[in-house]
């Protein structure tokens, strides 16, 4: 990580994980999953309890829709004393653990809006799991585990190019809506245009204020909130009391609205992450170092390395700068068809093989014969089968018990 501890971590209950990070990253904040700790609550809380509507209505809201700690604690605390749950050890223990895992304390934090919990992690762990297990020596890992990320990137490829080559339906005539259409990707550009459309139909000025530079602007939403929006009108600095753009990073519906209000036609360009563009993998990402990382292009050598990356970025942005102009669009097609033909024509160079990739990769050349075998594997945590809770039990002897009365 380039000697930089993360901002965040993101684990299970587990107590040795705890331990370590407290020991080796000690300004790293800690949360905990929240998907690990709801999973148990018909363990916790009986299935009566947690098959009553109202109930679970009540407490998903206090936990996900909470925006301040006073908030969450007012809301739990009613839904503790109107169910008579005073007494639950284990509801008492995650009220106390209340600051690592409940979102409303982790409100204007950059975690892009999808940590909450170790799901992407999992999914990870998921998909690999098709390629690498124990069994394989280091050699065997390093080759499958190629292919899962070249099966990776095929898939980011293709989903690179329909973000570029088609567009989302517009909702609104808003300009806003149309700049952001060509500008984000498109899972982030449906999260934009809920914004959008939000702006329009629902938010509604409460108030305006002028105090010095700052235009203060009262906001209701279609939730019934007041929001206040902050409007520097001499540095065009924005702020909303939502924390939305701290938190995920798009403009929300109450600052949009006082956007247009002062003129704004597109989307500022303060306030577009580069994370969140269509170009955002084809820019050039530089390591600690200073070398370019770039994917599947490991071997090649450093020069060819920047040019690969600098003409994937070019082409990109040739792409959407023609595609909605048929003039552009057959220069670049003659351009690109022209420039390909006279590179197969040129003479053939000598091309690194997978087996000299792999022999650099360990550092010397495949032997004929091979008398090293793989260690006796240790158990250490995430090796083996996990013990199953007192829920999953109960699930695998019902299964046991109907499979043997079939028979």
């Amino acid at each position: 990580m380039g000697g930089a501890a993360p901002k965040l971590i993101i684990t299970d209950e587990d107590l040795s994980m705890k331990a370590a990070i407290r020991d080796v990253f000690p300004n790293t904040i800690h949360r905990l999953c929240m998907w690990h700790i709801l999973n148990k609550l018909p363990e916790k809380l009986g299935r009566d309890l947690t098959k009553d509507e109202e109930f679970m209505k009540r407490f998903g809201i206090c936990v996900w829709c909470s925006e301040t700690p006073d908030e969450f604690e007012s809301s739990w605390a009613s839904i503790i004393a109107d169910y008579g749950l005073e007494n639950n050890v284990w509801l008492n223990d995650k009220y106390a653990l209340r600051k690592s895992w409940i979102p409303a304390y982790f409100v204007g934090y950059s975690l892009g809006g999808i940590l909450r919990t170790t799901s992407r992690s999992e999914s990870e762990n998921a998909f690999f799991g098709r390629f690498v297990n124990w069994r394989l020596s280091l050699l065997e890992f390093w080759i499958r585990f190629e292919a899962a990320l070249e099966e990776q990137r095929e898939k980011e490829l293709h989903d690179d190019n329909t973000t570029i080559l088609t567009s989302p339906v517009l909702k609104t005539s808003w300009t806003f809506e149309r700049h952001a259409r060509e500008v984000y990707t498109h899972t982030i550009f449906q999260m934009f245009q809920q914004e959008v459309v939000s702006a329009r139909d629902s938010c509604v000025v409460q108030g305006l204020e002028q105090v010095g530079e700052e235009k203060i602007t009262r906001i209701r939403d279609g939730r019934g909130r007041i929001r206040e929006v902050r409007y520097n009108t001499h540095s065009k600095v924005v702020n909303c009391s939502c924390k939305l753009f701290e938190s995920i990073g798009i403009l929300c519906s109450h600052t949009i609205v006082v956007l247009k209000a002062e003129q704004y036609n597109v989307v500022p360009i303060d306030y577009i992450l580069d994370r969140w563009t269509k170009m955002a993998t084809r820019k050039r990402v530089l390591d600690a170092n200073g070398n370019v990382i770039e994917g599947s292009c490991t071997s090649l050598p450093p020069a060819i390395k920047i040019m690969y990356s600098e003409t994937n970025s070019k082409f990109n942005m040739g792409m959407l700068a023609a595609k909605h102009s048929g003039e552009k669009m057959k220069y670049l097609h003659r351009a690109v068809a022209e420039a390909v033909d006279h590179v197969l024509k040129m003479e053939p160079s000598s091309e690194t093989s997978k087996v000299s990739e792999f022999e650099s990769f360990v550092g010397m050349p495949f032997p004929t014969t091979i008398d090293i075998h793989p260690p006796e594997v240790a158990h250490t945590k995430g090796n083996g089968k996990r013990f199953q809770r007192a829920s999953e039990q109960s699930k695998s002897k019902r299964r046991t018990t109907s499979s043997k009365q079939q028979h």
